[in-house]
This record gives C-alpha cells, structure tokens and sequence, in this order.
C-alpha cells in the first residue's frame, strides 16, 4: 500500500471498507503527488494492519474553492505496492536479463516480444516491487490471481495455458537473477502450475489440401513445408529456415530449435526436395520461405485468409500442421522415439502428452497384438 507512479501518474492503493483492493489516479505533476500523500495519509488506519479505508468519497475529492474537484480514476490492476527499499526492482532485473538474452543468441524479435510483453503486462503490476523483499503469497499469487480475472480491455479471464506461460516467463527472470548474483530469492518458489485444457484439433489431410488451393503462393509453399518437415510454424523454425540449412545431396533439413538449443535433422521427400532446388533459384533473401524477395516475418493471417476462402468454420491455427505431421506418422505406426526426434522433443513424454492421446483406438489395437493363451 501506499503511494508510486506508473507512466508518470502519481497512484495511491488502498482497501476499501469491504477489503478490495482499489488504485486511485491523481494525474502527472507535483501537484498531483501532493494530493497523492494527502490521500493516503488520509486513508491510512491508526491501527497499521496495513488496511486502508478511505474516509471520504471513492470517486471524488473535494479541496478548497481555490482548487478544482478532482475525479479519481478507478483501476483495474491488483494492488501490488510499491516499497522503498533499497535493492533491485522488478523492472531493473528484467532489464539485465532481456539484456542477457540479446547476447546469448535469441532472435531480436523474440526478444522484442518479450520486452513488450514485460512493459505491457508484467511491469504495470509489479514492475516496482523490490525482488528481494516479494513472497510467492503476497506478491506472486495475486499477480497470477489478476491473469486469471480479467484481460485487459476485454475485461475476460486468459486461457490457463496463457497464464501458465507468464508464470514461466517471470521464473525465468526470477531464476536468472538469482543465478546471477543478482538478488537472493525467486518468489515463484511454491507455485505449481494449474492444469491445463487440451486443445481438440480437428485438421484433417483433406481440409489442409483445401486451404492450400486457397491461400497464396507464399502461404502455400509455407504450409507444405511446415507440414513436410514438421517444423514449428512461427519465426523460431519455419520462417528462420535458410537454404543454407538444406543438405541437398543428403536430403536432409538441419532445424535449429530456439527452445531446447539444439539443431534436428529432418529427411526431406524426394518431391518436396526438387520443388525446393526449384525455389532455391529464384530465392532473393536465402530464405526457404519468402515473398517478393525478403524473409516472411509472420505467416498467420495469410493462413487465416486462406482458412476462410476454403470455407474452415471450425477453430484451426497453423501450428496444427505441426501437430497433423505428428499423428499423421504415429497413426501410420511410426515409432514414437523417431517421431519425437522428428519434432525436436527433449524426452518421448513429451510426445506422448502432447499427441498419443490422440490417436483414437490405439489401446485397443495394442491389446488386441497379444498372443491368445488357450
């Protein structure tokens, strides 16, 4: 509790008289923070449990006729205060390690995203928090619980897997501080990950066939290697592929796996291999996927496009080709250790959580090999 600033607005948090948490804006400028400090001094309980009640109106303050009413601004971020101690923020913490991600060869945009993820999502809630002083229950549970409430301008909770991943972008932060001798304590420590939904893909080898006919020449030549190689279909792999990654005499594509650090080695078809010489000679960029001669930087709505013109009314993403090229191959019987290396999985259980639950009557048919015994 208490008084901070966030985008150069001077803030005040308190609990009202039902113990909800509330944020009340004052505007920019010293006037501003005076009548921040006001506020909370006004609101303050001689007790010092630490709740605040506000004795006077929550939506409106009123000064003297010298000075205009000002109108406090509710907000909807959870009250997560901000300390003045001494030792490293939030915000300065993820400020060294983005820095470290720059130079430990992640891709600039990837690294962009995360920063725009921290700014926009993270930094607004706990940005200012002193690390060495936040708890898993004062701290990290209510900044997980806010995720799982609200989203933002629509007002509506994010999905489980959404939430899971923020959790697992801040203990990274957390872990690389802590390995760094850069603060004592990773307040995720405790937290244990809510289970999530499995997705029902529905893509079929026939609907893929579909969307190709409609979707544009780049799209489509995207879509048949993505579902050829079974790579992951955003800039990480796909879109990151060069032609210097094809072995064209062995036939083989090496794909660098952002995620685990580590190259896999895909054979190629014979016919995705002479289509693929064909584009090598008109290649502009050396990339395997390109339009109009530079690397394609997202391929997703040209995916979509494409979806709609060939009349897909059910949910589809193009990483379902990724998922398709997987239980296409286990359903044929391919063995699942190859599959796993196919898809750049460090352990077969990943494979198997991911994707053998999807391969109706395999329990079955796996019983059903047993020898009869009289």
């Amino acid at each position: 509790m208490g008084v901070y600033q966030r985008d150069g607005r001077w803030m005040v948090f308190y609990h009202d008289e039902n113990g909800k948490r509330r944020d009340k804006s004052f505007g920019r400028g010293d006037e501003a923070a005076a009548l921040a400090e006001q506020f909370n001094t006004a609101v303050k309980e001689p007790s010092g449990v630490g709740r605040l009640t506000p004795p006077i109106s929550p939506q409106v303050i009123t000064y003297t006729s010298t000075e205009p009413a000002l109108v406090i601004q509710e907000n909807t971020y959870p009250t997560i205060g901000v300390q003045q101690s001494v030792g490293m923020t939030f915000r300065e913490l993820t400020s060294k390690y983005l820095e470290h991600l720059k130079v430990s060869g992640r891709t600039e945009k990837n690294t962009s995203k995360l920063a725009k993820m921290i700014k926009n999502q993270f930094n607004p809630l706990i940005g200012d928090r002193v690390v060495n002083e936040m708890t898993y229950i004062g701290d990290m549970v209510p900044f997980i619980r806010f995720f799982q409430e609200t989203n933002g301008k629509q007002k509506r909770p994010r999905t489980q897997m959404t939430v899971n991943r923020y959790g697992d972008y801040v203990n990274a932060i957390f872990n690389f501080g802590v390995t760094m001798d850069l603060t004592k304590v990773n307040p995720m420590t405790g937290r244990r990950k809510s289970k999530e939904k499995q997705r029902e893909v529905q893509l079929t080898v026939d609907d893929v066939k579909r969307i190709m006919e409609c979707a544009e020449p780049h799209a489509r030549w995207a879509m048949e290697v993505c579902f050829s190689l079974g790579t992951r279909p955003g800039e990480s792999e796909l879109l990151a592929l060069r032609w210097e990654h094809i072995d064209f005499e062995k036939g083989i594509a090496r794909i660098y796996a952002s995620k685990t650090k580590t190259y896999r080695s895909v054979p190629i078809a014979s016919t995705l291999l002479e289509k693929m010489k064909e584009k090598r000679a008109q290649s502009q960029a050396g990339f395997v996927i390109e339009y109009r001669g530079k690397q394609v930087g997202m391929i997703r709505k040209g995916f979509r496009r494409a979806c709609e013109r060939a009349g897909i009314t059910y949910p589809v993403r193009m990483y379902d080709l990724r998922h398709l090229f997987a239980t296409t191959m286990l359903s044929k019987g391919a063995d699942l250790a190859a599959v796993s290396k196919l898809l750049g999985h460090s352990m077969i259980s990943t494979t198997t959580s991911h994707y053998y639950h999807c391969l109706a009557g395999e329990k079955e048919r796996a019983v059903g090999l047993l020898p009869e015994l009289a």
